[in-house]
């Protein structure tokens, strides 16, 4: 226990160390800036690449086609409160 506690201050120092570090300089803003406007044209031109295959294999694809079986409804259960008030009998099953 001893040489823990040492180790998790040290910890600390190491990752608390970049917010204490204070401000950044004119020339280390402009290279982020710079890096940050590269990022930006980058992304976008990704995102043009995309989009413009997304259209082009929409375009080639085939319609969906409708469901061939009819679809089936059951009827709505009534609440747990209100069974058996206003309600009308079943027709018997056939």
């Amino acid at each position: 226990m001893k040489i823990a506690i040492p180790v998790l201050a040290g910890v600390l120092v190491v990752l608390a160390g970049p917010a204490l570090a204070g401000h950044s300089s004119a020339k280390e803003r402009e290279v982020t800036r710079q890096l940050n406007l590269e990022q930006a044209r980058m992304a976008q031109a990704s995102n043009q690449g995309s989009a413009q295959f997304a259209t082009a294999n929409q375009a080639q694809s085939a319609p969906a086609v409708a469901p061939a079986a009819p679809v089936e409804s059951a009827p709505v259960a009534s609440p747990a409160g209100n069974a058996g008030e206003n309600q009308e009998p079943a027709p018997p099953a056939q």
